[in-house]
């Protein structure tokens, strides 16, 4: 999977970027405020369909414009495919691929993967269960693109019975009508995402290897609630049952559960600083960019937003080496020279762009 050409119309102070992208390391150089962010935003509106730094699509259409565009042309086994989205001030939005209006939006991300890497990557390693659940999960959406259907349903089961709940008083388990449901489509997720956190256990290793770096990073899909099979997880389901009718939520199940990020046997969250967390982050979406081409021949396009921060040198160098061998296309921000980040080595293999006050051009 690649981008080959974006084009940007009147996205936050950009008024038109219209770059050719290389299959490589693409580099995004100059001051801060300059735009560069802006242009990963755009690419990640392009395959989501949001922003992933504001839920307001009115803050992201230019001064004085009425509406945003971006295109893009997608290659994807050997075929190409544009993509298109629009965003009004008056809140209307269109979505096309290849000229046709687009009825399901996960088209887009299943045409352009995207994994991202910005300055709040470590959250990844100190935040809540939820960021690390979202991780997995658009993980096997890209090897298994029915496990969308299947979260869908599990979703929707768990609305509807928070509504039945706040109004079964005096009801018991038994009368429940969407315990089996979420007991069967619970314990089909738990049995997915085990074994694609097994898996990426392996590519870590080889990762962390490559790296050279001095820890022993581990992921554990664990907790009360992760049942394998629907009669455990009902059976979970019925000892909460009390407790869920007073809360009116469903307190057993995989939207319950966290994936633990182990360093040398300890939670990660509890032991490491935020440099420290952010490089394992790193080292963690390398492992997942390695599954996805491993499982599916797949591999997302990498967005990478101040990158060196934090980050020493030969580390630095070290990942971006990582990815060239993966074979990923990156699009990565700096302020710095191409060669302070990803080394003297690759930087003459990347392409570079400058950008200066919302205008993007190619580096001679």
């Amino acid at each position: 999977m690649q981008l080959n050409h974006l084009e940007a119309r009147d996205f936050r102070n950009i008024t038109l970027a219209d770059i050719d992208l290389s299959p490589g390391i693409n580099l995004l150089v100059g001051k801060n405020g300059a735009g560069k962010t802006a242009i990963l935003e755009a690419v990640f509106l392009l395959a989501r369909g949001r922003s992933f730094r504001t839920t307001h699509s009115k803050q992201l259409i230019r001064h004085s414009a009425l509406e945003l565009i971006v295109r893009g042309e997608v290659e994807s086994a050997q075929l190409v495919h544009r993509l298109a989205r629009g965003k009004s001030r008056n809140g209307e939005s269109r979505a096309r691929i290849d000229g046709e209006a687009a009825l399901k939006q996960s088209r887009f991300a299943e045409l352009m993967p995207l994994q991202t890497l910005l300055p709040g990557i470590a959250d990844l390693v100190l935040d809540g269960p939820s960021i690390r659940r979202e991780f997995v999960d658009w993980g096997l959406f890209h090897v298994e693109h029915q496990y969308l259907d299947l979260t869908r349903r599990y979703r929707k089961s768990l609305i509807q019975r928070s509504a039945w709940l706040r109004s079964a008083q005096g009801l018991s388990f038994k009368q429940d009508p969407w315990a089996a449901d979420i007991a069967r489509n619970g314990a089909q997720i738990n049995i997915r995402r085990r074994h694609f956190v097994a898996s990426l256990n392996e590519r870590i290793y080889n990762v962390i290897e490559g790296l050279t770096a001095e820890f022993d990073v581990k992921l554990a899909y664990q907790g009360a609630n992760v049942a394998v099979d629907e009669t455990t997880l009902a059976a979970q389901m019925a000892d909460a049952f009390d407790r869920d009718c007073r809360q009116g939520i469903t307190n057993a199940g995989p939207h319950r559960n966290d994936i633990d990020i182990l360093v040398n046997g300890a939670k990660a969250k509890n032991i490491v600083s935020r440099g420290q967390a952010k490089l394992i982050a790193s080292a963690i979406t390398l492992a997942y960019c390695a599954e996805l081409r491993h499982r599916s021949d797949i591999l997302p396009i990498l967005l990478l937003d101040d990158f060196g921060a934090e980050l020493d040198k030969v580390y630095r160098e070290r990942f971006f080496q990582e990815l060239e061998r993966i074979g990923c296309q990156v699009i990565a921000t700096t302020t710095d020279e191409p060669k302070h980040l990803v080394g003297h080595a690759l930087a003459p293999r990347a392409r570079v762009f400058h950008v200066e006050q919302g205008t993007i051009s190619r580096y001679s």
